[in-house]
Order: structure tokens, then C-alpha cells, then sequence
């Protein structure tokens, strides 16, 4: 059988911005030997408070898994859903929250990603928090595009958005000394996020056979 699993990933927002949701499929492909991701679905929403946008996600887990319950022996999927969410600023309470309804048990977890400055990856066991600089994410995206890893439903009502996001994506020198990657000032990268969270999580935790960034553990 095939390994695949879905990988739902969320960029929270304050009231006032959009919160982002991609819903990627990874899989396995024998013939080129390595993960390729297809990112299913992708949308964004404003105005919405926080219970609401929790049983949103719960509710796009609970679909998700029923389609992997309905899969064919030849196309079910090995594990998951998986969310991997910005756990940022508000992103931790509501880590916390759904950890305590009990969605992620089994063969599904949560992988809550914080924001960080510079070029750092480490893992946090205290937190369980992966702490990844914005730069180290989207440079991993824009990697799997150049090679061929990554691709997209056709249909995607919000792709001429996303196509706009990266078009404002820019380097920028940070006061420390480093070069950062940031949208342009007033410009929006939610649904850039939303896509780069599940799929650095997918490199570091179930890519195999290849040899792959290694988070520093604190």
C-alpha cells in the first residue's frame, strides 16, 4: 500500500486578519523514489471568533477522516489527519484546547509550530512547541516547488490569492544581521503559512529514506 496521510494546516490570525486553512495530501511515490504533496484544498475567513474557528477545525478533521475511512486498500491512507498549526501568540491556548478535546489520539496528531526570528529550528520538548523561522519554512516551500514536490488542485477558488502572496514574498535584512523572508508591508502571507507549516512538518517527521534538516532540541 501507498503511504499517505493528510496534513491540515492552519494559520491563526487576530480578529481583524485572515485565519488560513490548506489541506494537503502527502504521498509516496515509488517511481520517483520520494514524498510528493498536493495541496487539496485552501481557503481563508475573517471576522471569525476563536470557538468558531476551532470547530471549523475540528469539523475539517472529522471530514478528513472519514475520507481516509473510505478509502480503497489501495488508496486508504496509513495515518492521520494530522494538524499542524501556527501556535503563536494565540495559536497556544487553542493548541491547549484541542489537545484537551481529545481529537488527536491513535494514529492523529497535533504539531503546533511558533513563529521565530532569524534562520533557528529546534524542537521544545517542554512546550512540544516546533520553533521555526519563518525564512527556514518558506524557503523549504519554495524548494519542493523547484523540484517538482509540490503541486495543486486546478479548481482552487483561492489560488490566484496565493499566486498574489508569493509574487509579495521578499528578503529582507533583519536587525540582528540575518536575511529574513516576509510579505511586503501591508501585504498578506496567511495562506503561504497556512500551506509551509504542514509541509516543513512533513520533510522533518515522515519524510524517510533522505537526508533531512535536523531540529536542535532546547
Amino acid at each position: 500500500m501507498i503511504e499517505r496521510r493528510y496534513l491540515l494546516g492552519v494559520d491563526l490570525a487576530k480578529s481583524l486578519d485572515y485565519t488560513s486553512f490548506a489541506v494537503i495530501e502527502m504521498e509516496f511515490e515509488p517511481a520517483a523514489g520520494d514524498y510528493l504533496y498536493h495541496l487539496q484544498g485552501l481557503d481563508r475567513i475573517r471576522g471569525v471568533d476563536y470557538p468558531q474557528i476551532i470547530k471549523l477545525i475540528l469539523n475539517t478533521l472529522e471530514h478528513l477522516d472519514k475520507l481516509n475511512s473510505a478509502g480503497f486498500a489501495s488508496c486508504s491512507m496509513t495515518d492521520g489527519p494530522h494538524l499542524c498549526m501556527d501556535a503563536s501568540g494565540l495559536g497556544g491556548p487553542i493548541k491547549d484546547y484541542l489537545k484537551q478535546a481529545h481529537a488527536f489520539t491513535g494514529v492523529k496528531r497535533i504539531y503546533p509550530v511558533v513563529f521565530t526570528a532569524g534562520e533557528s529550528a529546534r524542537y521544545d520538548p517542554n512546550t512540544k512547541n516546533y520553533n521555526i523561522s519563518k525564512t527556514k519554512i518558506v524557503s523549504n516551500f519554495l524548494s519542493l516547488m523547484q523540484h517538482k514536490r509540490f503541486d495543486y488542485a486546478a479548481d482552487l477558488q483561492a489560488l490566484p490569492l496565493l499566486q498574489e502572496e508569493i509574487s509579495n514574498f521578499q528578503y529582507h535584512a533583519t536587525a540582528s544581521g540575518h536575511i529574513g523572508m516576509d510579505a511586503a508591508a501591508g501585504k498578506h502571507d496567511d495562506l503561504i503559512c497556512a500551506i509551509c507549516i504542514p509541509l516543513i512538518i512533513g520533510e522533518w517527521k515522515y519524510r524517510r529514506g533522505k537526508v533531512t534538516p535536523q531540529l536542535t532540541t532546547t
